[in-house]
């Protein structure tokens, strides 16, 4: 098997390891902070922290166009362009530094103070965890050129490693806080949260700048580097900032429109998501590197193959992942948090159903990246996300259910997959019924397998904790049958059959 093959498979592994350290750990810790901050705190730590992730979101989304520089001159074998991609890097960074900083203590702050539905007596917690919040963000933004140089280096142990010590960390704090308390939980919460950030952030500055030779502390300023980055960069900038904005602006319509209660349910209807999706993260992260290397050299074929393999089997683990927790997803929060807040168990299966057709678009997403243009994804494709702020907007003033606004996010979810097909096909030419047999096949194949072993045993057997268990057996059970027999070629059941144990 190629090298590069080899460290994808390595790399995987160390990203599943990670994956499920802070998957359960992130889960139990959520847990722990709602019974410590209460139902109001959460929801107020949910919304205000929120509203600074904005800035959290749109500066990480950077890190992809960061590594995809990156990779280009990595894969080019040019050390010289490669350290001139992150010295400029480095400086647009500290940039936008400043510029959050501002808009973050201007417009930020007399939002959050003046406009926000904030319980009476909570003004002044707000406050502070508004302040630590813009914090961890600012430390953020100077960490990605350094995380993005470690996985551009595919050095994914190592990340793998700072993942799980940074849930820890989180969990001990929750864990002292729990058993020991203080005068305001909420505000020593966001206090701990942003120094594990500010730690986080100068490790990687350390280990990239004494590992990787372009990692060098340089201000630099080419006109036509910082032409080709921000020309990239402003169109995933403007991407993500729809994405979040619209994601954010759902929640503050709930918050006004329902009140903190609504934004609790919202807030751990999404903490279940982003555990889930880190399984995407799991196949995605070590093989972005290798799809743009594979541009940077025009072998576009193996682009595709790393393509169509990555959405495929993101989907397949997605599956299996999905249908126990959709389908048991109260018994699951009654299990996991003493105080379920109402509506978080319809707002937790809706949201884990846009996941699933997330992967697909995180799979073209990432070779359309590659290829560096992004006008028709990224500008006109998400006109689709953005209206979804206006569509819910009328809904509700019209006196629609909370679950609305999710509803129609899910629906424009369907419609830019649908949309970034056809952006991928008119740029790779990849083939429509070559797509349909070596992914859509297999997976809708899956999927019907699932849904007839597991939607029965949901309707027949009694709501019991013991059901979920029954129906998480069965789907990975036939899950792992159905993909052997029905969804895997000949060369993947040989791959397969070659990595048993007791094979060479």
């Amino acid at each position: 098997m190629e090298e590069s093959h080899k460290r994808i498979i390595k790399n995987s592994a160390y990203m599943y390891i990670r994956m499920i350290f802070i998957m359960f750990i992130s889960l139990y810790t959520s847990r722990i902070v709602l019974e410590v901050l209460g139902v109001d705190d959460f929801g107020v730590y949910s919304l205000v922290g929120g509203i600074v992730s904005v800035f959290t979101i749109l500066s990480s989304s950077l890190s992809g166009s960061v590594q995809r520089f990156l990779n280009i001159g990595l894969g080019e074998r040019n050390l010289s362009k490669t350290k001139a991609f992150f010295a400029q890097s480095l400086t647009l960074f500290i940039l936008l530094f400043a510029v959050f900083l501002i808009i973050g203590e201007t417009l930020g702050l007399w939002f959050v103070t003046t406009q926000l539905n904030i319980p009476p007596g909570r003004e002044t917690a707000t406050f502070w965890v508004y302040q630590f919040s813009l914090v961890a963000v600012l430390f953020a933004i100077i960490q990605i050129p350094f995380s993005g140089a470690v996985i551009a280096r595919e050095r994914l142990g190592f990340f793998a490693l700072l993942g799980i010590a940074d849930v820890c960390t989180r969990l001990i704090v929750v864990i002292l806080l729990h058993r020991y308390g203080s005068a305001d939980n909420l505000i020593v919460y966001a206090a701990c949260i942003a120094f594990i950030q500010i730690l986080l952030t100068f490790t990687y500055i350390i280990y990239s700048h004494a590992k990787f030779p372009e990692c060098v502390f340089k201000v630099v300023w080419d006109k036509l580097l910082v032409k080709e980055m921000l020309s990239f960069m402003g169109l995933s900038f403007w991407g993500n900032t729809v994405v979040t904005i619209t994601s954010q602006g759902v929640n503050i319509l709930l918050n006004l429109f329902f009140g903190t209660a609504v934004n609790a349910a919202r807030g751990v209807a999404q903490q279940v998501n982003v555990a889930v999706l880190r399984v995407v993260e799991c196949i995605n992260t070590p093989i972005k590197p290798q799809i743009v290397k594979s541009y940077a050299v025009q072998d576009f074929k193996q682009m595709i193959f790393l393509f169509e393999k990555n959405t495929k089997y993101s989907s397949f683990l997605m599956l299996i992942l999905l249908f126990p927790l959709i389908l048991e997803a109260r018994i699951i929060l009654d299990i996991w948090l003493k105080e379920v807040p109402v509506y978080a168990v319809l707002f937790t299966q809706i949201v884990l159903l846009e996941s699933l057709f997330a992967v697909f678009s995180y799979g073209m997403a990432a070779v359309i990246n590659a290829t560096g243009k992004l006008i028709k994804m990224e500008v006109y494709g998400r006109l689709i996300t953005l209206a979804v702020l206006p569509a819910s907007y009328v809904m509700l003033k019209a006196g629609a259910h909370p679950v609305i606004p999710l509803i129609v996010s899910l629906c424009a979810q369907i419609l830019y997959v649908v949309y970034l097909l056809m952006d991928l096909r008119s740029k790779t030419g990849l083939k429509m019924t070559q797509l349909g047999t070596n992914v859509l096949r297999p997976v809708l194949i899956l999927a019907a397998v699932l849904a007839s072993c597991c939607i029965p045993e949901y309707l027949f057997i009694p709501d019991h904790a013991a059901r979920f268990f029954i129906i998480g057996f069965t789907t990975v059970i036939a899950g792992i049958l159905t993909i052997w027999f029905f969804c895997l070629d000949k060369d993947e059941k040989q791959f397969v059959r070659s990595h048993l144990p007791g094979r060479k």
